[in-house]
């Protein structure tokens, strides 16, 4: 495929991207506010945001939103109701999913030169360090609506990129290229190849030229790798198995059954474990199959702070020999994520992601010593045969008094970096983000849903109170999560006037997530619903000059069918609200 071959040099003013008023430079200076569409509502840009406002929604790029909103509006809303069904179903009895497989011996479309070889990608990077900028894209999906309602955040999100860079991307050939999220089947996979599709006919881009990884981080998606790539097929950029949204999602699909209950995931939750290895081959199995790309998680372990620079070393079996200030812990860090990843290239797969870009260069040195080529399709793994028992079967053991506190404290510190525009942050030597915030949540509500019992030698130990619960409850939870923020709230770097408040609001939000009777579907979902009205109540407050903390606040949330979560902050303000809590 001639990937520089994808302009459109057509002046006919019936052309799409000349009636959408498509530019391939953005003006860093735009001289107007943007003017939406009739049909389009655009919330005023925050303040000190104005420039960069109007340099991403352009007259143009919200013609194209609003357009691609209303031709798949109506099948987002389908799919959500679908979604919903098969939920209740699978809590609702004893139902379990079956493998949905396509006929034929088919293929993906083939890779531009550029994805040949996928060996080393970097997880959660921001596309611009630019404080401004990134807050311009992560600007409430709540503030642009089309024909009333709000917009699908992954459409607007999609929308805004593809029309700003999707043709620049295409001539250099370099995409547009994607990784899809939160997928539960082929279905979703068709409904964004019919979203890649439409765009490169309305942007006058080839098709095929967009690409797209799926991220198969829901158990329900392993069922049904095979159609995933078949709708995907011109569009397919191959599929990606992690290893916490995974297991998140079995608590989130199966969490009500206790025969699914997940054990403490620091000691008994890693993909040496059954589940998690048969779920890892069978992505490599297929993907090879069908001539696509098979890629792993994330390594999130860090280099230690003052060990990251200037540091040599080179490759003998598994150990790394460092000359720096902190060997020892530097090298027991590539120990460990060589030994990891080796097992994944010895199982086929084609690539995975670090975080610490002081690993790089290693990671680069496995592959060029085990698997020198620029991929594994041709490792098929014919010899496997992988079954749904193999992808349901938990693993034993017990939980920790440790592993609890691990799983507070991270589920606890994610909000607090959420609330404050972050989506990562380092804690004990790793990088933690929303995928080992999900399962941190998913494990605490289902240990206080099922009364799991602590192990015995932990509980014997007075750690932290005179009479400690042998059962995972609320108030277990609550008492040790009180804890870690006052603890949290002593040290230097958190004890000032905005954090504790921030932190108390944490522990607060944090608390309601793992009590909740119904399991709230996503924690970003939950916690963007939650933070537009604390945010929206704070702008009121401050208005009046009133100066309130958020631990004064009563958060009083209630469930959307459809999992968008509703709620209605109350304060000590003399005249409050008449109604809270009403579905939107």
């Amino acid at each position: 495929m001639n990937m520089a071959d994808t302009s459109s040099s057509s002046n006919d003013t019936t052309d799409p991207v000349a009636f959408l008023g498509y530019r391939t430079q953005v003006s860093i200076h735009p001289t107007s506010a943007p003017q939406p569409p009739p049909d389009v509502y655009l919330d005023p840009p925050p303040p000190g945001l104005e420039v960069e406002y109007a340099r991403i929604f352009t007259t143009g790029a919200l013609k194209f939103v609003a357009q691609l909103i209303t031709a798949f509006y109506r099948d987002i809303d389908q799919l959500y109701q679908k979604r919903l069904v098969r939920k209740c179903d699978l809590q609702g009895g004893s139902v379990l999913p079956n493998f949905q497989k396509v006929p034929g011996d088919w293929k993906v479309a083939p890779l531009p030169r550029r994805l040949l070889n996928r060996h080393l990608d970097l997880g959660d990077v921001s596309p611009s360090n630019q404080e401004h900028f990134t807050k311009a894209l992560n600007a409430d999906v709540q503030g642009v609506q089309v024909n009333g309602k709000e917009v699908p955040g992954p459409l607007l999100d999609f929308g805004l990129l593809v029309f700003h860079n999707g043709k620049i991307l295409a001539e250099q050939g370099c995409g547009p290229f994607f990784y899809l999220s939160k997928l539960e089947g082929a279905n979703e996979a068709q409904l964004w190849d019919d979203v890649f599709t439409w765009s490169e006919r309305m942007l006058g881009i080839t098709h095929g030229t967009i690409k797209a990884c799926v991220l198969i981080e829901n158990i329900l998606s392993s069922f049904e790798l095979d159609g995933i790539l078949f709708a995907l097929k011109d569009h397919s950029l191959g599929l990606n198995c992690g290893i916490w949204d995974y297991a998140a999602s079995i608590i989130c699909k199966f969490g009500d059954r206790k025969e699914f209950v997940l054990p403490d995931r620091s000691k008994y939750v890693n993909m040496e474990r059954h589940f998690l290895k048969s779920y890892l081959r069978l992505v490599v199995q297929t993907c090879h199959r069908r001539g696509a790309h098979a890629t792993g998680g994330m390594a999130a372990l860090l280099l230690p702070a003052d060990g990251q620079k200037h540091t040599r070393y080179t490759l003998e079996g598994f150990w790394i020999r460092f000359y720096r200030i902190r060997i020892r812990e530097a090298a027991d860090v590539m120990r460990k994520v060589s030994e990891a990843k080796l097992n994944e290239i010895r199982e086929g797969i084609d690539g995975f992601m670090v975080y610490d870009i002081g690993l790089v260069p290693v990671i680069n040195q496995l592959w060029q010593t085990y698997s020198p080529s620029l991929n594994q399709l041709s490792l098929t793994r014919d010899d496997l045969q992988v079954t749904s028992q193999d992808l349901l079967e938990m693993p034993q053991g017990g939980v920790t008094l440790a592993g609890l506190k691990h799983n507070i404290a991270v589920g606890i510190l994610f909000v607090y970096h959420w609330l404050q525009g972050i989506g990562h942050f380092r804690y004990q030597g790793a990088v933690e983000d929303s995928a080992t915030a999900e399962i941190s949540r998913s494990q605490i509500w289902q240990w206080i849903r099922h009364g799991v019992s602590l192990t015995r030698q932990r509980i014997l130990k007075k750690t932290m109170m005179e009479d400690m619960d042998a059962v995972v409850t609320r108030s277990l939870v609550q008492s040790i999560a009180t804890r870690f923020v006052s603890e949290q709230n002593r040290t230097p770097s958190r004890g000032d006037q905005q954090t504790i408040p921030r932190l108390d609001t944490a522990l607060q939000l944090f608390l309601e997530i793992v009590s909740k009777r119904d399991f709230p579907e996503f924690i970003t979902t939950y916690l963007n619903d939650s933070h537009t009205i604390v945010r929206r109540i704070e702008e009121i407050l401050q208005s009046r000059k009133l100066r309130l903390i958020a631990r004064e606040f009563i958060v009083l949330t209630t469930c959307h069918p459809l999992s968008a979560n509703v709620g209605t902050i109350f304060t000590n303000i003399q005249q409050p609200p008449d109604r809270c809590g009403s579905p939107a």
